[in-house]
């Protein structure tokens, strides 16, 4: 009895983590060194120091033999890739993450390959699917990808980037696709991004808030790359809580919590022509996610089941 439970105990693992020091990055090193893993951090730039990292390598995701040779250096069983947007999304942001994702990810891939890497697990997003009413998107249900400007962008390189994860022969590919991320360090915390719009009165509530978002408390991403270390099937997986909600519910909620005035009301044509494209297609028509397939296949369980929970843990208030 004695061995089959030391059997379950997972063995730990050399793991190399790309965005080490971006958001989900921080609340996962700590883990990872919890749980014995040796982690070897991907910085770019000079080295600085990043907590619960064993190694530090310096490397840029878009120079593919500097991010061979670190590969080499480090030996992992593992890679993270989790870089990713940590602010608000900006057309700037939004064009970034989409060449993150495709040219960036594919250089890690390849190198990954070549060095003899068993598994890759990258983030992903949850908030490129295609409007479809209100009902909530599972894996299968078709991205965004006909979606104008820098926004189709990111979603055409979510696709590119998932498809070449998941069709290289020699790794073990697992795409997570988190919703809005939420939590300290986050657009959503004192000082982030949304936090000032809100605060500013310039978040508005576009018609009868119909645009469903999908949150993930930070705490909630970082378990779940924690659980995509080992046995989870290679495939995409949203990662995101248990409650999907409107705008026109969350938004007054949040401007409550965090003191702010209540968030005035546009009309479609107002927003068309106040609003940048992408923020108008959030807050009317945006698809919430279903984490029912992540559940079902790993042990992890939202520890912030509910937005309002994670965000009266972030404020102390509970939203009414």
């Amino acid at each position: 009895m004695l061995l089959s439970i030391a059997c379950e105990v997972p063995v730990p693992l050399r793991v190399f983590v790309a965005g080490a020091t971006g958001v989900v990055g921080r609340h996962l090193l700590p883990m990872l060194a919890e749980r014995g893993h040796h982690v070897t951090a991907l910085v770019n730039g000079e080295p600085r120091f990043s907590s619960g990292a064993d190694t530090l390598l310096s490397a840029d995701l878009f120079d593919f033999p500097g991010l061979r040779h670190a590969l080499r250096v480090a030996a992992p069983d593992t890679v993270l890739q989790l870089s990713g947007p940590d602010g608000a999304d900006t057309e700037e942001a939004l064009w970034h993450t989409a060449r993150l994702r495709e040219q960036g990810t594919r250089n890690l891939l390849a190198a990954a390959a070549e060095v003899g890497v068993r598994r890759v697990v990258v983030r992903s997003s949850a908030t490129a699917y295609a409007p479809r009413g209100h009902e909530v998107a599972d894996e299968q249900a078709d991205l965004f990808t006909t979606a104008p400007g820098n926004w189709g962008e990111a979603c055409r390189a979510v696709e590119e980037m998932e498809r070449v994860l998941l069709q290289e022969p020699e790794i073990e590919g697992v795409a997570l696709r988190f919703g809005e991320l939420y939590g300290a360090d986050t657009p959503f915390a004192e000082s982030g991004d949304v936090y000032r719009l809100v605060r500013g009165s310039a978040l508005p509530l576009v018609e009868t808030g119909g645009g469903v978002t999908s949150f993930t408390h930070v705490e909630d991403a970082a378990a779940a790359v924690l659980e995509a270390l080992h046995d989870v099937e290679p495939a995409a997986y949203n990662v995101v809580d248990n409650e999907p909600a409107e705008s026109g519910e969350w938004l007054p909620a949040y401007a409550r919590m965090i003191g702010g005035p209540e968030p005035v009301s546009l009309t479609l044509e107002q927003a068309n022509q106040q609003l940048d494209w992408a923020t108008v297609h959030r807050l009317t028509e945006q698809r919430g996610a279903s984490n029912f397939r992540f559940r079902e296949v790993s042990g992890w369980r939202p520890r912030w089941p509910s937005w309002r929970e994670g965000l009266t843990n972030l404020f102390g208030f509970w939203p009414v």
